[in-house]
């Protein structure tokens, strides 16, 4: 009874550590779809895009770094070297519920049984009845925002203002967060 026991403990380990992972994994780095979360872009000018990213939480820095990795995803495939940050913002967004909930349901089943036998057999229905309570006590919903307006350029990258070369953010943000290639990252969304 006890290795019965310790092989079921073992394998509720394992399923929670499955789980546990699923959920600590990286936020996906990709386009967003209907105004979902990831990278969306739009063109201001021939040489100029507004660049955002929006992800669930509170990570800042992580929206910041993928809307700049946006932007030199983007620089190169509009044939230009580096760009520069016209202007940036940052939005969290926090909504919090605290109104707490209770929702309770039953359901009636049916179990039919048949038995055979050497004279026949025997088919019965035995009704049972399911209930289910449940309790929510509120919850907090964070996301964030980070949107930039870039200017791309070619050749010599000006010095005295907020330039990036597009190749060496490419390089040092795939690397930071793991990022095997363009748009693909992480765990789903």
């Amino acid at each position: 009874m006890n290795i019965l026991l310790a092989r079921k403990y073992t394998l509720l380990l394992i399923v929670s550590a499955v789980l546990l992972a699923g959920c600590a994994s990286k936020p996906a780095y990709r386009a967003a779809s209907h105004g979902g979360y990831g990278y969306q872009e739009s063109v201001i000018s021939e040489d100029r895009y507004r660049v955002s990213f929006k992800t669930r939480g509170d990570k800042k820095m992580m929206a910041m770094d993928f809307a700049t990795l946006r932007a030199a995803e983007l620089t190169q495939q509009q044939g230009y070297d580096w760009f520069i940050i016209v202007s940036r913002d940052s939005m969290v967004n926090k909504t919090t519920n605290n109104q707490a909930k209770t929702s309770f349901g039953t359901s009636r089943e049916y179990t039919t049984t048949r038995s055979c036998g050497l004279l026949g057999c025997k088919t019965t229905t035995h009704p049972t009845t399911r209930t289910e309570l449940g309790m929510s006590f509120g919850d907090e919903h964070s996301e964030v925002q980070s949107i930039i307006e870039i200017k791309m350029g070619k050749g010599v990258r000006p010095e005295n203002v907020d330039s990036y070369n597009a190749q060496e953010v490419k390089r040092n943000v795939y690397q930071q967060y793991a990022i095997q290639s363009e748009g693909i990252a992480g765990e789903p969304q």
